[in-house]
């Protein structure tokens, strides 16, 4: 009867694996265009990946440098950003990020020290897709291994299925754990990138208001107000109000 049940686990592993696989072939694929030179196929790809709610620093490299080579420096420096937020001090993003400074009107203040927790996130290096699906499968584990227990008569088997129990329980409170600070990293949105050639930056959220300054194509503003149609923002401890529309959140 064990065995029986064993079997079926070690199915359910395999058949989970493999329909884990497809996000991955596609971003071999992707790959394999941007090699080709191909990027506004290899960008298609790795957008449809992110809008299926891919998340790593890997996906966002890319994407980062699919638009870098289609000449699209603001949509470049945003996902550069976006990987950033999950693998703080990433050589690869750090590096690109400080070239595509160099490229614009507005300098943009590049983060040189990393927080304790930011060094933590960056050496998980994971995304919250992968500390969810880490969950899902550790409670699939612990319920298996509860239902083994429950089975079995044996007490060398029951003892042994009642520690790994426990020890499962552990592990998927650590995973739930580190899907909810993950979440909440990428989900923490203070920055955003300017996506209009040339933007007034009004004194009052309002088109009558005056201007105070501009700002160009991809640069990072910190959002420290906003209303239904304006965002407050601070650009090197200058602050002001621009529409929405001429704002991507990173």
């Amino acid at each position: 009867m064990l065995l029986k049940y064993l079997k079926i686990f070690i199915l359910l592993i395999t058949f989970s694996s493999i329909t884990g696989q497809s996000n991955y072939e596609i971003f071999d694929r992707a790959n394999v265009f941007y090699s080709e030179k191909n990027y506004d196929s290899a960008k298609t790809l790795y957008l449809n990946l992110y809008n299926d709610r891919m998340i790593s620093k890997e996906l966002f490299l890319n994407l980062g440098n699919s638009f870098f080579k289609s000449n699209s420096l603001p949509d470049a420096i945003l996902y550069y950003e976006k990987g950033l937020k999950i693998a703080p001090g990433d050589k690869d993003l750090t590096h690109n990020l400080q070239f595509c400074n160099t490229l614009l009107k507005d300098k943009n203040s590049i983060k040189k020290s990393i927080l304790i927790n930011e060094l933590i996130l960056s050496f998980l290096g994971k995304s919250p897709n992968y500390w969810a699906y880490s969950s899902i499968l550790m409670m699939f584990i612990l319920c298996l291994l509860f239902l083994f227990y429950w089975l079995t008569n044996e007490r060398f088997w029951k003892k042994l299925f009642f520690y790994s129990t426990t020890v499962t329980f552990l592990i998927l409170c650590i995973t739930i754990a580190l899907s909810a600070i993950s979440k909440s990293k990428v989900s923490d949105s203070k920055y955003g990138i300017i996506y209009s050639p040339i933007t007034k930056v009004m004194v009052e959220p309002s088109e009558s208001s005056s201007t105070t300054y501009q700002l160009h194509e991809g640069s990072k503003a910190k959002i420290t107000s906003e209303n239904e149609n304006w965002y407050e923002i601070s650009f090197n401890e200058r602050k002001g109000w621009v529409k929405k529309i001429y704002v991507k959140k990173i």
